[in-house]
């Protein structure tokens, strides 16, 4: 029951920093992708622009911008082939605790299970085989006991499932996004290079 109740800790942190960060991200980038594109083609190198975008270095339009301004790019393949290495990256941290989430969702039902099983071994000591009936009520007790950690695990393993797949359509939303703004991003770069 103990690791069921630290797992579950755990995911619920990492399901509201998850949380934040999209309510964050969605509230901030329509701001920022226009003050972007207003001020990448005029002043694609003024410190005060790079500045600005440095201190929101978390957003991924901002970071991928950033990241565009270290290289001295001279033509369109080169640009693509950029643009598609940041966007892994930038996927990458899109799914921030990914990975903790699958294995929350995989190992708290076999937790909840271990529970269980554990909670029925207890219980069979309890079974006095001479003596039929006169310690039920600690026999059932134990059985009741034991399921609840099933019960418990499955619930999370839901409440995760639910969380991830949410995440999951927000960073497939905000991938096609920063996809799109990156075209007009090039469209940008390149129209200042003629």
């Amino acid at each position: 029951m103990w690791p069921l109740l630290v797992l579950s800790i755990i995911s619920l942190s990492c399901i509201l920093e998850r949380l934040l960060f999209w309510f964050n991200l969605k509230k901030d980038s329509n701001i920022l992708k226009n003050y972007i594109l207003e001020n990448y083609r005029d002043e694609k190198n003024s410190k005060i622009f790079i500045e600005n975008l440095k201190s929101k270095e978390k957003n991924p339009y901002a970071k991928l911008t950033i990241d565009l301004l270290k290289f001295k790019i001279i033509n369109l393949q080169e640009f693509d082939e950029l643009i598609e290495s940041f966007l892994s990256n930038i996927d990458n941290k899109l799914n921030k605790y990914g990975t903790f989430f699958g294995l929350t969702i995989n190992i708290s039902p076999l937790l909840g299970l271990l529970g269980t099983v554990l909670g029925l071994m207890n219980s069979f000591a309890f079974i006095d085989i001479g003596n039929v009936g006169t310690n039920a009520k600690e026999v059932t007790g134990g059985i009741s006991e034991a399921l609840v950690t099933t019960a418990y695990g499955l619930i999370i393993a839901i409440f995760t499932i639910i969380f991830l797949s949410y995440f999951n359509v927000c960073r497939n939303n905000e991938m096609f996004l920063i996809e799109a703004f990156s075209y007009k991003l090039r469209a940008s770069y390149f129209k200042n290079l003629r």
